[in-house]
């Protein structure tokens, strides 16, 4: 199980880094004082931008896709449900009972608030993440296969045609859900804690945004 949780996580969370970092530098954009310093460099940052655009898309296309042989959203989805017994109670307290030679004395007091996860906590939060990315399965999985994966459309006018409809509040809602749902599954695992429904945003976005201002700031 913790080998699933850690591939949703990686797929996640470098696809939302991506993504925070892709919208500082559109901001940065609109800066008349950064415009001159991201010109001092022009080629590098137009590579920057380039790759992380092709991050996010094949981000998306990578959690959102429905094929039965990728690692995708669902596929860790069904993988949790079937493995449910792993968050049971028994389980955790035999995960927290590794390593000591003998009971150690906190157990019981943790064990007491456990929850005991039935197939609705992961079905309450899947139904947040499908809510968020309906759209991430139409104009923008074909976007990442047809110019960021395969390449099908090279024209500019054809490119520019499949991106009209992109919208970066809607990934960044899709994002933050997927990893909203990462986190609360990790504490049922690891800690037993009830799954909140309440989504909170991803919480390191503000480290992403500084480290591209000061790669632009500070390297110009």
């Amino acid at each position: 199980m913790r080998t699933i949780l850690a591939t949703l996580r990686n797929e996640a969370e470098s696809t939302i880094r991506a993504f925070y970092a892709l919208q500082q530098f559109k901001y940065l954009l609109t800066s008349l004082e950064d415009v001159d310093r991201i010109n001092t460099n022009i080629d590098f940052w137009r590579i920057f931008e380039s790759s992380l655009l092709t991050k996010v898309f094949i981000g998306i296309r990578r959690i959102f896709e429905n094929k039965s042989n990728t690692f995708n959203f669902q596929r860790a989805l069904n993988l949790i449900k079937s493995n449910i017994d792993d968050f049971q109670p028994a389980s955790l307290e035999q995960r927290k009972s590794v390593g000591y030679s003998e009971r150690p004395g906190w157990l019981d007091e943790f064990m007491a608030d456990v929850h005991a996860p039935h197939e609705e906590d992961f079905n309450s939060l899947a139904k947040l993440v499908r809510l968020s990315s309906k759209r991430m399965k139409g104009a923008y999985t074909e976007a990442a296969s047809k110019i960021f994966a395969h390449a099908v459309h090279t024209d500019a006018t054809e490119i520019n045609n499949l991106l009209a409809d992109i919208n970066l509040d809607e990934i960044e809602n899709a994002l933050n859900v997927v990893w909203h749902f990462y986190e609360q599954v990790w504490h049922m695992y690891e800690n037993g804690r009830e799954p909140l429904l309440t989504i909170s945003p991803y919480p390191y976005k503000e480290e992403v945004q500084q480290s591209v201002i000061q790669q632009l700031r500070l390297g110009a």
